[in-house]
């Protein structure tokens, strides 16, 4: 009954889901007129350096209150990102419009130190941009109205004109706001009040009032719930006439440099509109008294609060996306349909000539090297060299696969937006230790059918529970001591860097050996052939079955599938771009997986037709062979797109995050043409009558 009833919901409750508004981490936020908003600060980032920094690191105004962190923005993915948000000196009023407002509660931010002048003449050669955020929405130079390919969140710190420094200490804000009549008010208000009338208190108020009913009270009542009545007409009466709600739905910026000094008035100057030319700017030097100054300018928008974020994550190439699935969906046809010929006619015809040879003994040299692979039945599944490496490699691909795909889906559904800052790592990373289980499950039953027994499974428990995160920790250690020194928020806390040891072990370690306790309990997979005691010669391999030449091509489709894809994460993930295509990613990961399993299967034939018995460290190998190329790209990518990456240390972080995602691939791709290989060969061999 239960089983029949969720059937039935369910494809209610995905058409809901299609109906319902975009998913962007907050609920909307409706404002009157004259309504207070406070701009949020985050750190200063730059796509030069990749070293965020703290925003009141910089000689910024402090807010009379004092400063401090902003709630439920603080998670594991904004801590690691160096993500801080904060409050600001900047103060908005709902449909107001303000011109010439000192930032600065003391008028001015006050002399410039020597130190804070070479701070702030070293970011704007680091070309470091300034983060504000307003009811969650980032703030931008682009007009958000304008069909723009792409855009970049914040502001020039500031400039370098003729060897001297200026900083754009003047913001002229352009708030795009949504009119709606207080829906989402009224649902939240409703929502409350339901809630309070469902307490146990409200039951009771209700149950005793019912009680005390009388004749008399009932005509009371009566008369009051007309004189209500009219109250209520009057009321809704008055509610038509209320102003109405706005929504913001866009926060643009446009900075400049004004000098000031913050004892005369405030002259009303906007930035790229007026005649400029007699406007003297701040120049950036020791004992200069920066005044910090803003303006507020409201625009009536047609955009909704749902579609207010496709501006930010637009981006280019739309088509480009299409065609690559569709060269990939064909590639995948191509490739299914050689490896089908080979099961259904090569194998089966290869099986008519290997019993000819075995019952007629009759067949030449020709049939005999056509039929090579049947040969080696006796010795496919003899136990490779290091099961137990090979096992914990595959346990650990599995986790990464798993974890990628619980996170990509909930990505593309819209669950991880990137107006939930953070939200895409955390949610990765706790997908990765809450699925350790998977990992500890097939490392030790792959470790099982090599040996064909469970004997001393909890050495392969241990080392998939410690090689990898082991692996990932110590690059991670590395990175964050050299960043440590500079002074920036990329640096993780010491408070984290133990937290994500305790989760490793004493979440991820004990759901590890839990899962090679399930493992042990399954039974083995009984081999279709059994295995020499003495191994078998394995002859030269031919140039078509050169295993340097099978495994450096069998990277080379898989890589091409997913190139594009490949580019535009990248780039928007080192030069600064939102990027929210996960849909196309699931499906090109989805076309990548399928092709790597075909070539893998493909490769594994070639393999065994030249009698070379020893596929299963090379299957994986050739399945992992496609994270080469990506490690090449990764490489040229940074030559030719980020030749603004300078320094030692930027490129040291560039190399190691990158080897991060590279080392992942290997793990991933190399289980996939494992796995592959491994079906593939135990289907053909169960085939094979043999005695």
């Amino acid at each position: 009954m239960g089983r029949a009833l969720l059937s039935a919901l369910l494809p209610l409750a995905l058409a809901s889901l299609a109906r319902a508004y975009y998913v962007p981490g907050t609920y909307p936020a409706e404002f009157r007129i004259e309504d207070p908003l406070q701009v949020h600060v985050s750190t200063l980032t730059s796509f030069d350096t990749e070293l965020p920094y703290e925003y009141y690191s910089m000689p910024f105004c402090k807010p009379k209150e004092g400063v401090h962190r902003i709630a439920n923005t603080a998670n594991p993915g904004t801590i690691l990102e160096g993500i801080r948000i904060e409050n600001s000196v900047y103060n908005f009023t709902m449909k107001v419009k303000q011109t010439g407002v000192l930032a600065c509660p003391g008028g001015s931010y006050g002399k410039l130190t020597e130190k804070e002048v070479k701070t702030l003449k070293r970011l704007i050669d680091g070309r470091y941009r300034v983060n504000f955020i307003l009811d969650n929405l980032p703030v931008t130079v682009y007009d958000l109205l304008d069909e723009n390919e792409f855009l970049r969140p914040g502001f020039e710190l500031g400039y370098k004109q003729d060897g001297k420094y200026y900083i754009n200490n003047h913001l002229v804000f352009n708030v795009l706001v949504y009119m709606t009549h207080g829906e989402y008010t009224a649902a939240r208000e409703t929502y409350a009040k339901s809630m309070a009338l469902d307490s146990l208190d409200a039951r009771r108020h209700a149950h005793r009032h019912l009680l005390a009913d009388s004749p008399s009270s009932s005509s009371s009542s009566s008369s009051g719930s007309s004189s209500t009545g009219a109250a209520a007409d009057a009321a809704s009466d008055d509610d038509t006439e209320d102003p109405p709600f706005y929504m913001v739905v866009g926060f643009e910026v446009s900075p400049c440099s004004i000098h000031r000094t913050s004892s005369h008035d405030i002259e009303d100057i906007v930035c790229g509109v007026d005649d400029n030319a007699h406007i003297k700017p701040q120049e950036i030097v020791v004992g200069a008294d920066i005044v910090y100054t803003y303006d507020v300018y409201w625009q009536d928008s047609k955009i909704k609060w749902a579609s207010r974020w496709d501006a930010y994550l637009r981006m280019p190439g739309g088509k480009v996306h299409w065609f690559s699935i569709v060269n990939s969906l064909l590639v995948v046809l191509v490739m299914a349909t050689i490896v089908g010929m080979i099961l259904v006619r090569t194998v089966r015809r290869d099986l008519q000539k290997y019993e000819a040879l075995v019952v007629e003994g009759g067949g030449g040299p020709d049939s005999r090297e056509e039929a090579g692979w049947k040969l080696v039945a006796g010795d496919v599944f003899r136990p490779p060299a290091n099961s137990a490496s090979l096992a914990v490699r595959v346990g650990t691909g599995v986790q990464i696969l798993a974890a990628s795909l619980v996170t990509l889906v909930l990505a593309a559904l819209g669950f991880l937006s990137p107006a939930a800052r953070g939200a895409l790592l955390t949610v990765g990373i706790l997908c990765f230790v809450c699925l350790a289980g998977l990992a500890g499950f097939a490392a030790v039953y792959v470790w099982g059918l090599a040996e064909r027994s469970f004997n001393n499974w909890q050495g392969v428990a241990a080392r998939v529970s410690l090689y990898y995160p082991g692996l990932n920790l110590l690059i991670f250690t590395v990175l964050n001591l050299a960043i440590v020194r500079t002074g920036t928020t990329g640096a993780v806390p010491l408070g984290m860097y133990f937290s994500l040891v305790l989760a490793w072990f004493l979440v991820s370690t004990p759901l590890t050996f839990l899962g090679g306790m399930m493992a042990i309990r399954m039974p083995l997979l009984d081999w279709p052939v059994k295995t020499n005691q003495i191994p078998r010669h394995v002859p030269p391999a031919p140039l078509a079955a050169n295993p340097t030449l099978l495994f450096l091509a069998a990277g080379v489709l898989p890589f091409g599938t997913m190139f594009i894809e490949l580019y535009f994460a990248m780039t928007s993930l080192w030069l600064g771009y939102f990027y929210y295509l996960f849909g196309f990613v699931l499906l090109i990961g989805a076309l990548t997986c399928i092709i790597n399993a075909e070539i893998s299967v493909l490769c594994t034939y070639v393999q065994l037709c030249a009698e070379d018995y020893h596929w299963w460290w090379r299957s994986f190998s050739r399945g992992a062979s496609v994270s080469l190329y990506i490690g090449l790209y990764a490489v040229g990518f940074m030559a030719s797109s980020l030749p603004t990456l300078s320094g030692a240390l930027p490129v040291f972080i560039y190399l190691c995050y990158m080897s991060l995602f590279v080392l992942a691939f290997y793990y991933a791709m190399g289980t996939l043409g494992f796995a592959a290989s491994l079906w593939f060969v135990y289907s053909i061999f169960k085939a094979v009558k043999a005695d």
